[in-house]
């Protein structure tokens, strides 16, 4: 989800300590961790004396020189309302505040993603969310090239049907079952950002020493002007941004009205199997003999996007997948000639794609038009989209003014749903996240708390073929980042959609969360994972794998015949693969390949899967070559 362009440029790090004052995280409602030393920290007058009192327990520290102090109170059992005061110089009173497990919910859009957006059952669970002990805190998208100790807003929000539809959807599955299967207070503190890579994430000093990012991490650090550079590109941004969403200076080219002389463009097929660029232009014109109400049809298109029917607009969005289908009032159709006008631009990537096979088309009572074929097509028309500068894909932005500033307040653990950003670079994240995680752990200062996190979805077209695949070049660096103590991973291998990177299945993201943290963080005796790869053998022409979390058996869903396995010879090329289940092993060959040496699972963009162990969790995709492509 695109938010506002913000730069922390105006909050220094330590602080001027003229009077008490905290981190704006200890505040109303907030949530406190349950049974762990639970820390405080401000600023004060130097060598001021600071009282710090929570439900009968007080603890006295003194501010240092630079005015900053800080405390622990002893853990506590689960509880509240209480009453947190802090006596200084002057004196601070939190109110509402429980005591339960508390969770950060990072990543990128995945995580982001509200109730709201409409995520499966949606209206449902907004409906019913008034669970007041259960509370979100969602940390501000800003950058900045240095740590900062503050952020620059944020409150903590009770669940109910007014703020739940602003929570993280996947977040808001498995706060709920914390609380109800634990039957404690649960505060979820959300530091997510949309599209944003693992590296801005991980401090840039670490970065130094992580292999693909050394680089990049000494151009940050060495950079001496960052203010002066943030804050031109932010102008630039802000002039870019206001382009993206006007919806009234468009029309002062015209070519929205039926009048508009198109006949100087260039023309285009479409779909199209080419990428767009810039600020895209398409005009149509298709003729009916009967007026009635219609639906139009075409695809997902770029990010900002407006459509016209004979001059007037009958559809827009600003960084949005829906509608996928455009309801049309008969009034604004034309017996015979009609013009459908569409202007997209696809910010992310300047990489648009318009309509899909088989879902690009009009319907108009029961006469249906299909619209693929010959455009009109412009993308002079308006000046070039030009660079956005994605400085919060920078090394460290993030984790300086998103992670650093709440580092310390005691939690459970964290929750992680991120990857698609470093798809393209899937063989350097297990040491970026394996890096990333141990940087929060050390920022914390709580030792290895829980770290959880989900594995890519089923994403794009579906391959005829076994293929390479980049997105499952990254699933197995997160497999392999399960080597890192106290991680737990939920494989989500089944339920991604084709055409969509944001699945609007939340509910199942956060139970199997959920399962991991039963097991990582509550030390449950739970079959917590889907099948995962233990070893294999060759036996003749077969391959026979073992696998852990499948000792109580399997399921085969939705096919007759188990799916997803390919295997190869000496040859290095993939088959597909017939299998059988023995116990806890699974047996594979093809006729094509007489020799195997290798085998792989749902390894692809988006495989075709089908199988579970008896606790419903999918098989988690693996391979036993380590060739590369």
């Amino acid at each position: 989800m695109k938010k506002s362009l913000l730069f922390l440029l105006g909050i220094t790090s330590s602080t001027y300590a003229q009077e008490l004052m905290v981190p704006i995280i200890f505040s109303d409602h907030m949530v406190l961790q349950r049974d762990e030393n639970i820390k405080f920290w401000g600023w004060d007058v130097p060598g001021e004396h600071v009282t710090i009192t929570l439900n009968g327990s007080s603890e006295i520290t003194t501010a240092n020189n630079a005015g900053y102090w800080q405390v622990y109170l002893p853990k506590q059992q689960a509880g509240g309302p209480f009453e947190v005061n802090i006596a200084g110089s002057s004196e601070i009173v939190i109110e509402d505040v429980y005591i339960g497990d508390v969770w950060i919910a990072g990543g990128q859009s995945n995580m982001e993603w509200k109730l709201n957006q409409k995520v499966n059952n949606w209206e449902e669970e907004i409906a019913n969310s008034d669970i007041p002990e259960i509370r979100f805190f969602d940390v501000p998208n800003v950058i900045s090239y240095k740590p900062e100790d503050h952020l620059s807003g944020g409150v903590w929000k009770i669940a109910n049907p007014e703020n739940s539809p602003e929570f993280s959807a996947v977040a808001w599955h498995f706060a709920k079952l914390n609380h109800s299967e634990k039957h404690v207070p649960v505060g979820i503190i959300e530091s997510n950002w949309g599209g944003t890579p693992a590296q801005a994430w991980t401090p840039a000093e670490r970065l130094q020493s992580v292999e693909g990012y050394q680089g990049a991490a000494m151009e940050v650090l060495a950079e001496p002007n960052w203010e002066e550079v943030l804050a031109t590109a932010q102008q630039k941004n802000e002039k870019r941004w206001a382009r993206l969403v006007d919806q009234t200076e468009l029309l002062e080219y015209g070519a929205h009205e039926i009048e508009f002389n198109d006949s100087e463009w260039s023309t285009i097929e479409l779909p199209n199997s080419e990428a767009l660029h810039d600020y895209i232009w398409l005009r149509k014109s298709f003729s009916v003999g009967s007026i009635d109400n219609a639906v139009l049809s075409f695809g997902n298109p770029g990010k900002f996007t407006v459509a016209f029917l004979n001059g007037q607009q009958i559809y827009h969005k600003i960084w949005s997948d829906e509608p996928r289908l455009i309801h049309i009032d008969k009034n604004l159709l034309e017996e015979g000639e009609n013009v459908l006008a569409i202007r997209t631009v696809e910010d992310w990537d300047n990489r648009t794609f318009i309509g899909s096979e088989n879902d690009f088309w009009i319907s108009i009572g029961n006469q249906k038009i299909d619209l693929s074929g010959t455009w009109k097509f412009s993308n002079t028309l308006e000046p070039e989209l030009g660079d956005y500068i994605l400085y919060e894909h920078s090394p460290g932005f993030l984790y300086n003014s998103m992670i650093h500033p709440i580092a310390g307040y005691s939690v459970k653990g964290a929750i992680w749903y991120q990857g698609e950003s470093n798809v393209g670079h899937y063989f350097y994240y297990h040491k970026l996240f394996s890096a990333m995680i141990e940087e929060w752990r050390d920022a914390w200062g709580q030792g290895d708390f829980p770290f959880l996190f989900v594995q890519l979805a089923n994403f794009l077209e579906r391959s005829e073929k076994p293929q390479d695949s980049y997105w499952a070049g990254l699933r197995e660096a997160q497999t392999q980042t399960l080597s890192v103590p106290a991680t737990g991973m939920a494989a989500i291998i089944d339920i991604g959609e084709a055409d969509d990177i944001h699945p609007r299945n939340k509910k199942d993201v956060g139970f199997r969360l959920w399962q991991a943290a039963r097991y990582v963080a509550f030390n449950e005796q739970v079959i917590y994972s889907g099948p995962m790869y233990r070893s294999h053998s060759i036996e003749g022409d077969k391959v026979e794998i073992t696998f852990d979390f499948a000792e109580n058996g399997w399921q085969n869903k939705n096919y007759d015949q188990i799916e997803g396995f390919a295997v190869a010879g000496s040859d290095s090329v993939f088959h597909w693969a017939e299998a059988e289940i023995d116990k806890n092993m699974i047996r594979v060959w093809s006729e094509k390949v007489s020799n195997p040496i290798a085998v792989r699972y749902a390894w692809a963009d988006n495989p075709k899967v089908s199988l579970y162990n008896k606790e419903g969790l999918p098989m988690v995709p693996f391979r036993t070559d380590n060739w590369k492509y």
